[in-house]
């Protein structure tokens, strides 16, 4: 199954900017498959060296350098060369730390032996992109009363802010952090991790987030030209490429309170490695220029602006696209019920974890209609990531590269992508 496209040029809020500046298509998406394709090659290496990734991002960089010439030949705006500009090169850094990520596991990593259990979690999270785990019940204990401590200034800031999400970092090494990481040891969800990435795998951060049913952030997006919220609202896949995740319910969620869905499979429907980090690149640029200068929420500045959805529009159409697709699919369509019938939910069960591959599976939360949530969201990375920055802090190609990952990590944590 392919990965679902928005057609913007028909949509609502977008269709009466299309055709600002015509390109041609068959040439961009030629480069894009060449992208593609070097991508797809360097993966299938078993044991990719330094100079394989040098060859491949060198390689990436010509084909991307071809999209930029053909735009500025357009004489395009000089927002839209900027914009441009900066999702290749987010798109670019990006392959490359994943090239980094494959030359140290080929390097370093050795195989775990998985217990049954985790055997079949593992097939799992390779199939469906997510699995379900139950935690030790002491350390989940530990893990809901010293959460539950957090609650009422959480409560009190999404009260008095409720265009912006409540959310807090949990702090390294506190007595919060230290349940966590006891849980997911205990758990085996590290080892299933460290097989499904083949990278030894450890924490980079936990936060806890509150939700009630007035807030606004992901609300009303295209009020402006009176579109009603979508049915897939908030469907998303996120950021990091190489940043697993598990969400830990701390008090208990139903239908109605802001339990977590996701689309079992979504992770292995095909997809373009390019295009999706170009949408998610896209993403982060705008945020970055734009959400000071935005009025209440943070939340997708372009879809709520018809100005930037203006430029949006005078860019390549391969480019058009955002990792939270979902606010602009239209109630109603083929795409939205094909969607809504493969959406899953995941209620609360005490002490678990949903474990899943949140940068590639279709997932979405935090939508309370009544009632109240407080959740955690563990994310994981590859415990050599230092090794890989410390490494290529030399004059290398992946020196850029690991800097701009390292800069989102953080980001990513506390929600806002």
């Amino acid at each position: 199954m392919r990965y679902p496209e928005i057609d913007y040029s028909i949509h609502p809020a977008y269709e009466k900017y299309k055709g600002a500046v015509h390109y041609n298509d068959a040439l961009i998406f030629q480069q894009i498959g060449n992208v593609d394709a070097v991508f797809e090659n360097f993966c299938a290496l078993k044991s990719p060296s330094e100079a394989d990734a040098a060859d491949a991002l060198s390689d990436i960089k010509k084909s991307m350098e071809h999209i930029l010439i053909h735009a500025q030949e357009k004489n395009v705006s000089i927002l839209v060369e900027e914009w441009l500009d900066s999702v290749v090169n987010w798109t670019i850094a990006d392959m490359g730390h994943e090239f980094s990520r494959r030359v140290f596991s080929a390097r370093d990593y050795r195989s775990i032996a998985l217990a049954r259990d985790n055997r079949e979690q593992l097939s799992l999270l390779q199939t469906q992109g997510m699995y379900i785990t139950g935690l030790p019940p002491e350390a989940y204990a530990d893990i809901r009363r010293l959460a539950l401590e957090y609650m009422p200034g959480l409560r009190q800031r999404a009260l008095s802010d409720r265009f912006n999400r409540s959310v807090t970092n949990v702090p390294f090494n506190s007595p919060l952090w230290k349940a966590i990481k006891r849980a997911v040891n205990e758990a085996g969800i590290l080892d299933v991790l460290s097989e499904y990435k083949r990278n030894k795998m450890t924490l980079l951060g936990a936060g806890l987030e509150y939700s009630y049913p007035e807030q606004d952030w992901y609300q009303n997006l295209y009020e402006d030209v009176g579109l009603s919220d979508s049915p897939m609202q908030y469907l998303h896949v996120d950021e990091g490429d190489c940043l697993p995740k598990s969400m830990i319910y701390v008090t208990p969620v139903d239908e109605e309170n802001g339990a977590t869905r996701a689309i079992p499979g979504s992770n292995c429907w095909e997809i373009s490695p390019c295009r999706i980090r170009m949408h998610k690149a896209l993403d982060r640029v705008v945020v970055n220029r734009y959400a000071k200068f935005v009025h209440k929420t943070h939340y997708r500045p372009l879809a709520r602006h018809a100005e930037l959805r203006r430029i949006f529009m005078e860019l390549p159409k391969p480019m058009q696209g955002s990792s939270h697709f979902g606010d602009d699919i239209l109630a109603g369509t083929e795409l939205a019920c094909m969607l809504a019938e493969q959406e899953i939910t995941y209620l609360s069960q005490g002490g678990q974890a949903l474990v899943f591959d949140g940068p590639h599976l279709l997932h979405r939360g935090s939508l309370v209609k009544s009632g109240e949530r407080l959740a955690l969201q563990v994310i994981y990375r590859n415990q050599n990531q230092e090794d890989i920055k410390s490494y290529f802090n030399k004059e290398s190609f992946f020196k850029d590269q690991v800097a701009v990952v390292k800069k989102y990590a953080r980001k990513f944590v506390m929600g806002y992508v």
